[in-house]
């Protein structure tokens, strides 16, 4: 009797630590409403997004419980024709005042005359949630 109750305990631990681990990569929004503009942490590396004719209309800010973070955003090509996106347009300011771009995209993407395209971007891990993502056209 004694086997199988520590067999079935065992099973059981073994259960509950891999739903732990699996809830680690369950993505919550995280409820930020103030814009990149509105705080005024130092710049100290002097970190900016490239200029462009891009502009981010929305975006919702995603965190997991491992530290992983994310952002789907809604970016607007403000350009009179078509133009590339790339990482380095877009910036993320992190709760401790940091800033960094998205991981790279594969390719750019491109954006027609006014086309307005949502996005998923991953800003890698991260011990501080993200406040804003913005563009050089949103500062």
């Amino acid at each position: 009797m004694k086997r199988i109750l520590l067999l079935t305990t065992g099973l059981l631990t073994g259960a509950f630590s891999a739903q732990a681990n699996a809830n680690d990569e369950v993505l919550s929004v995280d409820p930020v409403s103030l814009s990149g503009g509105a705080f005024a942490f130092e710049n100290d590396a002097k970190r900016y997004p490239k200029q462009s004719q891009f502009s981010i209309l929305h975006s919702v800010m995603m965190s997991s419980e491992s530290g992983r973070r994310l952002a789907v955003v809604t970016i607007e090509n403000k350009a009179s024709g078509s133009r590339i996106l790339q990482a380095d347009h877009i910036m993320a300011l992190f709760a401790d005042g940091s800033r960094l771009n998205p991981l790279t995209f594969d390719e750019g993407i491109k954006l027609d005359d006014g086309e307005k395209r949502s996005l998923t971007l991953s800003f890698g891990e991260n011990e501080y949630p993200i406040l804003a993502v913005y563009t050089s056209l949103d500062k």
